[in-house]
Order: C-alpha cells, then sequence, then structure tokens
C-alpha cells in the first residue's frame, strides 16, 4: 500500500513500516507527525504496511484486546 494509505489505516498502538526495511518501524502513538520522521525517498514508496504488535508472538503483548 502507499505511504498516505498505510499511516491513515494504522492503528493508535500499531506503526507502519515498508516491507523491504521490516526492521524500521514508525509508531503512531508518538509526538512527532509521521511525515516529520518518515524520509522523503520512502514516502513515495509502495510497500507500506501496519505493523500490529498484536499480531507478533515476540511482543508482550501479543494476543491483548484492543483499547
Amino acid at each position: 500500500m502507499k505511504y498516505a494509505e498505510a499511516k491513515e489505516w494504522a492503528h493508535v498502538r500499531s506503526a507502519i513500516r515498508r516491507t523491504s526495511k521490516p526492521l524500521i518501524k514508525y509508531w503512531k502513538n508518538h509526538p512527532v507527525p509521521f511525515d516529520n520522521r518518515v524520509p522523503a525517498e520512502d514516502q513515495l514508496a509502495d510497500d507500506w504496511e501496519e505493523y500490529d504488535p498484536r499480531d507478533h508472538a515476540e511482543c508482550s503483548a501479543y494476543n491483548e484486546l484492543p483499547a
């Protein structure tokens, strides 16, 4: 998905990340807006996805109910 779609779809406790750079996450619940944190060249990419820590077993919030 495109960057603009990803930042709109992300839930409060989630992050967005590029599938080609999965270790770099931009968390939604952050005082600085996405547009100021995500590099301009990455904003042009179309391989964005939402990262929800509740979906990953290695996270302490795994299977936690939504807030």
